[in-house]
């Protein structure tokens, strides 16, 4: 008797654990706001949530300093997005400022041994370029928040901000599947009326 209400206990203590961990970002699930900030935008401010953009679909890309596939996710975005209107298309840049190295001192944490440079293509004054938003991950909220283990991690979030897509890592039909989503979410531009 004694033991089945210890490992009652035993299993009651493990999930109550588990939910106050960190969380994975899931399809379905709503990621942003958190409840402290796990963001900082190009000012240094910490934020909690993604910037708002009306009207468009909102992307939101893990990029991480060891990440040898971003640059063909990158691509992937641009190749896709091309066909639509500029504006179509805003991506959530989070870069991660930091990264693990493991020596004889055991595991720290350093500030990236190779710098993300811009994606090429993409400045700001570039019209026909992608819109996009950068922000740095705080390293200590957001792994406290989130459990990202692989990269790069691509999430396509609906209008309320729920993630309906998440790609992991990079696949040759990526800019396929992101232009059919891209696509299914704009809406068809009505023609013009004639005598105009």
């Amino acid at each position: 008797m004694r033991t089945g209400a210890s490992i009652g206990a035993l299993i009651a203590g493990l999930l109550l654990l588990a939910g106050c961990g960190p969380k994975a970002i899931t399809v379905g699930s709503r990621p942003f706001p958190t409840k402290h900030p796990v963001f900082s935008d190009a000012s240094g401010k910490a934020i909690e949530a993604l910037p708002e953009v009306d009207g468009t679909i909102r992307l939101v890309f893990l990029e991480f300093p060891w990440c040898t596939a971003c640059a063909d996710v990158w691509r992937a975005m641009r190749t896709a997005a091309a066909p639509f209107p500029p504006g179509t298309v805003r991506i959530y840049r989070v870069l991660f400022d930091r990264e693990t190295v493991l020596s004889p001192a055991g595991r720290q944490e350093v500030p990236p041994l190779h710098p993300a440079p811009l994606p090429e293509g993409d400045a700001p004054e570039d019209p026909g370029g992608l819109k996009v938003t950068t922000l740095t991950a705080l390293p200590g909220e957001f792994r406290k928040e989130f459990r990202v283990s692989n990269g790069p991690v691509l999430l396509l979030l609906d209008a309320e901000g729920k993630v309906k897509r998440r790609w992991i890592g990079f696949s040759a039909g990526l800019s396929l599947e992101l232009s059919a989503e891209i696509r299914s979410r704009t809406p068809v531009l009505s023609p013009r009326p004639s005598g105009t």
